[in-house]
Formats: C-alpha cells, sequence, structure tokens
C-alpha cells in the first residue's frame, strides 16, 4: 500500500522541524551564557495574583563617571547579558518619584502589597526585562536616594554592584561629564534636569545656572575652571554621597551587594569577589579583567596612574601609536639574557606596570604561552608564539598563519600594554612582527656569559636544548620558508655534521667535569636562536645590541653612545632619546643589585659588596671556559659560516660582541688572511690526532676536502704531463743519438 503526504502534511511536519531546530539553537546559545537565566519568568497566573520576577537582574547603583558604560559593555559582550546604557535616563521624574516613594507608603519589611496598581516607571522597568530581556541596568536614576531599596522590594533576587573611587577624582570627572553633555543638553531640559538634580543632588541646580563659570569654552578639551564655586559644589556632592551610601549600607544586605573598587580588575583578591558574586568559572577570572581593562573607552574614567599603565601615551614617543594602532614594543631576546633586568629597566621607563593574567613564578612575557593563567590565552598564543608550554615535541622554529598571529594580539589587546619582552621568538616571528609595524629590538649575551646555563624547568639549558633539538628535527623545507632559510639550512646541516663527528668519538673522557655533549647542544641553541634573529634584524635594520655593551660600560655616557649607536633610540624601536636616558639610568641603577642577572648570582656572590657586573662577567667566562666544551665547537662553526655564508661575518662580529657597521658585507676572513686552523682547534681540544670521522678519515669541511681533492688531481694531471714530457724527450734523445753514431 502506498502512503501520499498531502501538502499541508508536508507544511506541517517542516515547521515542526523548524521549531525544534530553533529551540535546540536558542538552547545552546543559553549554554554559552555564562550568566544565564535559570529560571523563566511565566506569565501572570490568573486570580490577579503578581507575577514572579527574573531571578538574575543586576542593578549598579554607584554614580556615573564609575565605568557605568563600560560595565555595560562587559556584559554585554563577555558575559552575553543584555544592559542598556541610560536607558532611563530620560524618564518621566514624576513617574521615578512615585515608584521610589512606594518604599515609604506601602512597604513594610514583614508585609508586601500584592494587589496594588503598578507605578508607571515599574510597569517601563518590568517591559524592558520582560519583553527586551535586559538584565542589567545602570546609570540615572538607578543611584537616585532611596531606589536601591525600592529595587530590592520589587526584584528580591536581584545582585546590586556598586563601584567606588576616590571624590576629588571623581567629582572632577563628574564635572567634565556635566560640561559636555549636561550643560548643552540636559540643563535646558526641564524634566531632565530635575531627574538629574534628585540623583546627583541639590549642586546640579548651581551647575546648571553658572556653567559658563566652570566649563572651557569647548567642552571636548575636559578643561575645568576651578573656583570656590567648584569648592562649593563639591562640598555638596559628597555630603549627599555620604547619605546615600549610608541608606545603601542599611537597606541592601551584602549577601546581594558586591561594593569594589575602580581598579578592581588590576588587584587579584578583588576580580576574584567579581567572578565569585557573578558566579563565573575561575578560568575565566583572568580574561575577564583583561577585556574589562580594554573596555575603558573615556580617559577620564581611570586614575592617572591606572590610564599610564593600561593605555599608550607619548612617553613611548612611537609612531606606529599615535596613529591610533596598538602596536606596543617588543623585546627579542632569550632565556639567561639578563632579560629580566633589560626589560625592568625598560618597562621603568615607559611607566609601564600591567601585569594581568600572568603567572607570579614568571617573568613580565605578556604573550608567552606557558606564563598564562588563562588556559583558553595560553592555548590560543601557543598556535603562533613558541614556548615549553604542554609541548613534547617543542617546535621553536615553524610558523602561523596570519589569522593565528592576529588573534594572539586581538586577545593580547584587551590588556592595551606598551611594552613586553619574548625569549623564544625566532627570525619569522622579528620580520612579521616589523611589517605589522611593531617597535622592536633585539639584545643577547655572549655565550661565555651565558654557559653553563640552567637545567631547572624552564631554564636557560632546557630553552636552548630545545631550540637546537627543534631546528635539526625540522624539514629542510620548513627551515626554507623562514627568513634566510636557505643559508640557514647549510648552515645548520654542516653544525649537524661537526656535532655528529664529536658524538660519535670513542674517547669522551675530554668531557669529564663539563656540561658534556648536552652542553654543547645548549650552546649550538643559543649560536643559532641568535644568528637568525640578528640575520634577520640587520636585513631590516631593526637594532641590535649586547647586553655586555651597556652592563660593563664605565659611565652613563658611554652607555648611551653604544644604545645610541644600536640605532635603538628612534620611534621605530625603545623611543626618544629622553626615554634612552631613562632606560639607561634605570638600568645602571638596578645592575647594582646582585638579583635576576644570572643563575646562582646570589650563592656566587654572598656578600654583595664585592658584587659588580665586571665581576659577574669575569666569573662566567672562567666558569664557560673550565666547564664547557662550547668554544672549539662554535668556532668552528662560526669559522665555516664567516667562509660560505652570505653576510656572515657581521653576523658572526656581532655575536662574538665586536664593534662592526651597521650594514651587511660580504667579507669573509678567509679572503683577509684571518682565518683560524679549525684542525688545530680540534686537535687541542678533543683529541691529539684531531676530531675523527667514522672510518677514521680526519676532519675537514666539505669544501675544503673538495678543494684538496682538486688540487690533488691538479697536481697529478700536471706530473702526469711533465712526466710524458720527459719520457718523449728521452726517446727523442736517444733516437738522435743513434742517428749521429750511424752517420
Amino acid at each position: 500500500m502506498t502512503r501520499t503526504f498531502s501538502m499541508p502534511s508536508l507544511k506541517k511536519f517542516f515547521l515542526v522541524v523548524a521549531l525544534v531546530l530553533a529551540k535546540t539553537a536558542f538552547a545552546s546559545n543559553e549554554d554559552e551564557n555564562l550568566l544565564s537565566n535559570k529560571t523563566r519568568w511565566p506569565p501572570k497566573e490568573r486570580g490577579g495574583e503578581q507575577e514572579q520576577k527574573p531571578r538574575f537582574v543586576t542593578f549598579m547603583i554607584s554614580p556615573g563617571r564609575t565605568s557605568t558604560r563600560s560595565m555595560c559593555l562587559l556584559f554585554n559582550k563577555y558575559l552575553h547579558q543584555r544592559c542598556a546604557h541610560n536607558l532611563f535616563g530620560e524618564a518621566r521624574v514624576e513617574d521615578v518619584e512615585s515608584f521610589v516613594e512606594g518604599i515609604t507608603q506601602n512597604y513594610h519589611p514583614t508585609t508586601t502589597t500584592t494587589t496594588r496598581k503598578k507605578a508607571r516607571f515599574e510597569s517601563a522597568l518590568d517591559e524592558a526585562i520582560e519583553r527586551k530581556g535586559l538584565t542589567f541596568f545602570t546609570d540615572v536614576p538607578f543611584f537616585m536616594p532611596g531606589m536601591p531599596c525600592r529595587l530590592l522590594v520589587e526584584y528580591p533576587e536581584a545582585r546590586f554592584l556598586y563601584v567606588h573611587r576616590d571624590r576629588m577624582e571623581h567629582f572632577d570627572s563628574v564635572l567634565r561629564m556635566h560640561c559636555k553633555w549636561d550643560a548643552p543638553i540636559h540643563c535646558l531640559n526641564a524634566n531632565n534636569k530635575a531627574l538629574r538634580e534628585l540623583s546627583w543632588g541639590s549642586y546640579f541646580q548651581t551647575f546648571c545656572d553658572e556653567h559658563s563659570k566652570i566649563c572651557g569654552e569647548n567642552p571636548d578639551d575636559k578643561v575645568i575652571k576651578k573656583n570656590n564655586l567648584t569648592s562649593l559644589m563639591s562640598s555638596i556632592w559628597s555630603a549627599h554621597l555620604d547619605e546615600y551610601e549610608q541608606s545603601v549600607r542599611e537597606c541592601i544586605p551584602t549577601s546581594k551587594l558586591l561594593n569594589i573598587s575602580l581598579g578592581w580588575y588590576n588587584e587579584t583578591s578583588e576580580t576574584k569577589r567579581f567572578q565569585s558574586f557573578f558566579g563565573l568559572p575561575e578560568e575565566n577570572n583572568d580574561s575577564l579583567a583583561l577585556r574589562f581593562s580594554r573596555l575603558h573607552i573615556n580617559d577620564d574614567l581611570m586614575m592617572p596612574g591606572r590610564r599610564q599603565r593600561m593605555f599608550n601615551n607619548n612617553n613611548n614617543n612611537n609612531e606606529s601609536t599615535s596613529r591610533g594602532k596598538w602596536r606596543p614594543l617588543i623585546m627579542l631576546t632569550g632565556p639567561e639574557q639578563s632579560s629580566t633586568l633589560v626589560s625592568g629597566a625598560i618597562r621603568k621607563a615607559l611607566n609601564e606596570t600591567f601585569e594581568v593574567g600572568i603567572k607570579k613564578i614568571c617573568p613580565k612575557e605578556l604573550i608567552n604561552p606557558a606564563c598564562q593563567t588563562s588556559n583558553h590565552r595560553a592555548e590560543l598564543y601557543a598556535k603562533c608564539i613558541p614556548s615549553l608550554y604542554r609541548q613534547k615535541a617543542v617546535q621553536m622554529w615553524n610558523t602561523c598563519s596570519s589569522s593565528d598571529l592576529e588573534n594572539v594580539f586581538h586577545e593580547a589587546n584587551l590588556g592595551r600594554w606598551k611594552f613586553t619582552k619574548d625569549t623564544h621568538l625566532n627570525g619569522w616571528h622579528l620580520k612579521t612582527l616589523h611589517e605589522r609595524g611593531h617597535p622592536l629590538f633585539v639584545v643577547f649575551r655572549k655565550p661565555e656569559h651565558t654557559f653553563p646555563a640552567s637545567r631547572r624547568r624552564g631554564g636557560g639549558g632546557q630553552n636552548y636544548f630545545a631550540f637546537w633539538r627543534s631546528l635539526i628535527s625540522t624539514t629542510p623545507e620548513n627551515v626554507r620558508m623562514l627568513p634566510a632559510g636557505a643559508d640557514l639550512l647549510r648552515l645548520r646541516n654542516y653544525a649537524k655534521y661537526v656535532f655528529d663527528a664529536i658524538v660519535k668519538q670513542r674517547d669522551h673522557h675530554i668531557f669529564a667535569g663539563t656540561t658534556g655533549i648536552r652542553g654543547i647542544q645548549e650552546c649550538l641553541g643559543h649560536f643559532f636562536h641568535f644568528w637568525h634573529l640578528i640575520t634577520v634584524a640587520k636585513s631590516l635594520n631593526v637594532p641590535v645590541f649586547s647586553v655586555e655593551s651597556l652592563l660593563l660600560s664605565n659611565s652613563r655616557d658611554e652607555a648611551l653612545i653604544a644604545l645610541k649607536a644600536s640605532g635603538a633610540c628612534t620611534s621605530s624601536s625603545i623611543g626618544s632619546a629622553e626615554t634612552c636616558e631613562a632606560f639607561v639610568d634605570n638600568l645602571r641603577e638596578m645592575q647594582s643589585v646582585p638579583t635576576l642577572m644570572h643563575v646562582n648570582v646570589t650563592e656566587i656572590f654572598k656578600d654583595a659588596s664585592s658584587f659588580s657586573s665586571v665581576s659577574l662577567m669575569l666569573d662566567r667566562e672562567k666558569k664557560y671556559y673550565e666547564r664547557t666544551k662550547c668554544a672549539p665547537v662554535l668556532s668552528t662553526v662560526t669559522s665555516w659560516c664567516r667562509d660560505n655564508v652570505r653576510n656572515c661575518a657581521t653576523v658572526s662580529d656581532v655575536y662574538s660582541g665586536a664593534t662592526v657597521g651597521t650594514t651587511l658585507d660580504y667579507l669573509s676572513p678567509l679572503k683577509q688572511g684571518g682565518v683560524t686552523n679549525i684542525d688545530e682547534i680540534f686537535n687541542r681540544t678533543f683529541s691529539p690526532r684531531g676530531l675523527l670521522l667514522p672510518g677514521g678519515e680526519e676532519k675537514r669541511t666539505t669544501e675544503a676536502k673538495r678543494l684538496q681533492d682538486s688540487v690533488v688531481y691538479l697536481a697529478a694531471l700536471v706530473g702526469s704531463f711533465f712526466a710524458l714530457a720527459g719520457v718523449a724527450r728521452f726517446f727523442r734523445s736517444r733516437k738522435s743519438l743513434e742517428v749521429v753514431q750511424v752517420i
């Protein structure tokens, strides 16, 4: 039997399916809502009983200029709660007054009226909640005296948020707002003026009458004329605010009221209170603080110190930030390069204090995945930023897509910081950041002042070992994708050839008492990390300087000369001459304390009076030559590099700390006659017979071997030629002699 479906049946079927899908979609949206209402607002029941109010409605009852707009944006954008800022800012003053007065006329602590007629303002508020789905309310008139208490009666499950700030600073911000918005708009409207007088206090009438004596000619300039009138208004407002805050404390129970400071997002304890009060998951805590800090859209909302902390200012003197783009200064360096000391001096020079969302045990590496307290942010950063974060096979030489990199800085932009360092970025990152317009510089410490490095978790030894092992495991195709990739690949292959020859030697007694073969790999990781950074930086004119050029300078002027010679005192790097001077001054002050400059430095210099940067470097050099076998290996690799890799002479000079020009050259020491005999280095260091390759063949470079073979072949050919010529001459002479004898 064949069953047929009529068109109405099909329409009904598809309609049901569509409704089910729509319900599923809306349900999934609710799941994503961190503050979603768990209880629906049921329709009004029959019999005239009052309907149940929604559970999770939040009223921000602090006066304006306490981040009301920013908080509204936070709930809208990140907590998925609907908020309309200043929705009732032009409500009829009679309606608002009748709603507030209802608390004294109809309310008793033990009874509520369920059959009374709603006030007009209450009906409008209910409609905003029920039909528009709004759950967060702020600004005028919600900080009117008596309003919070009345709201608690009508919405017993509601929560209340009060953000307080310094009174003097607060009133200055309020006056600027009055001049910009109230003087030209609300003071000219009788209803709006009356509503604001009830909310702000009786001084508002005086302001409207005398605003020409207070405000500047252009309200956008935010200039306030301080005089006796503003002092009187401030006193009236302060007394009004005292009474209002007292009424809030008496009316709203502490379980329903969150009282926090304006800078709550900069304090971990305050941020946790915010998270706990609104029932947010802990993992969203730091991300929430970063996002809120980004939402401060008006500078005068923030204290001067916090404004410097969260936003770029002219202290950086950076062209890219002056154009409105967020392009923070980035220092590219490596582990155990005195980077904490250098970055600390830079942060102080730039008035940078941002550190939200970073683990306490980490230095201020704001985009390092391993330093993020938020797992979400760590995973996002790890797509582009190399680190030891949760990786079994660490990849230090990979690239990433432009979209992934933009996601990193979009997330980081929530903090709006001015400077960070990173110890794992390679030349590709440097080139990409340069193309984005970031001011940059590279700073490093010479290997003899770095090794032996710490092998603790996250220490320099572990990181540089990862640089080397990751490089030799990266496919040739991926290496070639990097800037200067072809040269990097050739140099890597030669270094691996040298390293393999060392490993395959039978006699390893020469490594006794040293960091051994593992130490050589760490040194190679340091060399390749900075070889790549310096090579790319020089090709882009990004400043590069060594820590020693600053720490070992004899005077402040000498350090400044070295810094300026590197090109760092420009808008494309550290900044103006004044910023560089502040940086050098901070560095010279901070370097006198034996902390955070190198591993175990406090054990070496238990007596602080014996400490100096010179003594530290001498101690490091002594341990480098006594406890590592890095010097002959790096000498061999750099010598080959100078002769076979374009521009390697300049890069090697920079890496060794020699004074060089700023342009790249193609001068090889071999062509200048300044070659160190590589075999002699190995003969002196590794074995009486030299470094032997598998099969007993004496070590030599491929190029040298090919050259020697060519000379041998040529000599043999020439020798054969002369031998044949000699034989021919012999037989010719013999024949001539025979002819003479016959004659």
